[in-house]
């Protein structure tokens, strides 16, 4: 048997005494993959601090690492392997600074890990690139982060980590942050390059489109522990322990079935009116748009980044006002209306977005939820709190201390908590924006749960901004499709999936559809 790039052996990790990695062992051998999988907390990101050489200074390490061509050593020591590994970051954690361009960080980076100048780490970051089939060059990198689009920003870390011409490629999550059709790209571009450069690949995710899209090996964690390992062919094939099965049916599918009808769809009384509106700031949309959204029901706006969905939505919503035409909000025409009316009308609209930092880190659970209810209505402390309770109890944090800030909750608490106060109000519609946005697959069945169970209860209409046809499916009833800034599709959400019209809505479509495994292993 050769000797593997990568071998562990009982290797744990316990923080402030608490085992966040349970004695896991891997063998890894050049050009293999593995996926680590498991909700928030399975230990995945212990594991590749460990393997990265930087722990946290709380962490107790023990076990062994053995890398080719070297002995085995304790994993307590700090590591200073003997191969040359790249890491490719989860963007939820903002791994570049805001204050210096894209090219140049990225250009440091590989420089640092070659030990060349910068001369020679740029012209290999140019040629990574081009053997990409995008347009993503290093002109364009060539600016801070917050004015690259996040697929672009992801081109160029991927482009970053060959350049590296590593041995083994660490991917902490490096796609929650994106769209399905986004996924599918990079997945094949990461893939792609892995096995150019003969590599391996560790790669932690919450979810199982990358075990769908690479193949190979799959660690099942859960609280620290590895409960199953094996191919992924067998485990999507339903021969699989609880937990795995349990994680596989938290995976969203397509329903190409016609959906049940929903009454409060077609009964309600008009809530959004929109007349001709035409000219939409930032889109190309010439010809004017008139639909109506009823109370109670859903419209979801599909489509990718920069499609055109978020400059229509401001415009539904008035924080800017079209050229032409007109928009109804509850029979009131918003664009009629000073600044400070519509805002008042705007308090019978809640938000719930993908964007965690749309709460106040400062503030506590209870007080997030009680200030809308503060802000906008007259009622006695009391009420306040019987309202707050209900809410939170119905998102799951009612065991939550309700005097912990806001800051220390995990992303699916924060979403959750944001969930709880935009309904506390019963508003008459909430905007939905991308809100399963880089959580696993537990939390995101969690969460769509939690939203249909408080439009069905509360009779609330939802506008819905999505890439993603299976969250589109789960949530609205209606849909229109946006692709370079232009409305391409319109229609129910079943009649766009069982026989879509345009180009773009199919390329929605495929992207969320996982290849089979049993017939195209490591197909992407």
């Amino acid at each position: 048997m050769s000797e593997p790039l990568l071998e562990l052996e009982g290797l744990s990790v316990s923080r402030a005494g608490t085992l966040v990695l349970d004695q896991l062992s891997l063998r890894l051998d050049a050009g293999e993959s593995a996926i680590v999988m498991g909700e928030e907390g399975c230990g995945a990101d212990a594991l590749l601090r460990v393997l990265c050489g930087f722990p946290d200074k709380a962490d107790s390490i023990s076990g062994t690492i053995r890398f080719a061509a070297s002995g085995a050593r304790s994993a307590a020591k700090r590591l200073k392997p003997p191969i040359r590994i790249a890491y490719l970051p989860n963007p939820l954690t903002r791994p570049l600074s805001p204050h210096a361009s894209v090219l140049k960080q990225l250009v440091r980076i590989v420089a640092r890990k070659l030990g060349a100048p910068f001369g020679s780490a740029r012209e290999e970051l140019r040629l990574a690139l081009e053997r990409f089939p995008t347009a993503v060059t290093l002109q364009l990198l060539n600016a801070k982060p917050d004015r690259l689009d996040p697929v672009t920003l992801a081109i160029g870390l991927i482009a970053c980590v060959s350049a590296q011409t590593p041995d083994l490629i660490l991917a902490d999550r490096p796609m929650a942050d994106l769209g399905p059709t986004a996924i599918k790209l990079l997945m094949s571009l990461l893939q792609a390059e892995y096995k150019r450069l003969g590599a391996a690949l560790i790669y932690a995710t919450g979810g199982l489109q990358a075990a769908a899209r690479l193949g190979g090996r799959v660690l099942v964690l859960r609280a620290g522990r590895v409960v199953e390992e094996g191919d992924a062919v067998r485990l999507m094939s339903g021969h699989a322990h609880a937990y795995t099965k349990t994680l596989f049916k938290a995976l969203p599918k397509l329903n190409l079935d016609p959906p049940r009808a929903r009454t409060s769809a077609t009964r309600g009384q008009p809530l959004l009116q929109v007349h001709g509106l035409s000219s939409v700031p930032g889109t190309s949309m010439r010809d004017g748009l008139t639909f109506e959204l009823r109370r109670g029901a859903s419209l979801a706006l599909i489509g990718e980044a920069g499609s055109g969905r978020r400059a229509l939505l401001r415009s539904l919503i008035g924080f800017e006002k079209a050229p032409s035409g007109k928009v109804l909000f509850d029979a009131v025409d918003l664009y009629r209306l000073s600044e400070a009316m519509a805002a008042r009308i705007r308090r019978h609209v809640a938000f719930v977005t993908g964007e965690d930092d749309s709460l106040d880190p400062r503030m506590t659970i209870n007080d997030t939820v009680d200030e809308p209810l503060r802000a906008h209505l007259n009622l006695s402390g009391d009420l306040v709190a019987g309202y707050r309770e209900e809410a939170l109890k119905r998102v799951g944090l009612a065991s939550h201390d309700g005097d912990r800030p806001v800051w220390t909750l995990s992303v699916f608490d924060k979403r959750r908590l944001q969930v709880a106060r935009a309904f506390v109000g019963a508003p008459l519609l909430v905007v939905i924006d991308e809100p399963l946005k880089g959580l696993d697959a537990f939390a995101q069945t969690i969460m769509r749960e939690v939203l249909v169970d408080f439009r069905a209860t509360q009779g609330t209409a939802f506008l819905l901004v999505t890439s993603d046809f299976t969250v589109a499916q789960a949530l609205a009833d209606e849909a229109m499709v946006f692709h370079n800034k232009k409305l391409v599709e319109r229609g129910s959400i079943a009649q766009i999936v069982c026989d879509p019209q345009h180009e773009a809505s199919k390329a929605l479509i495929e992207a969320v559809v996982l290849p089979d495994l049993s017939q195209t292993p490591g197909s992407v």
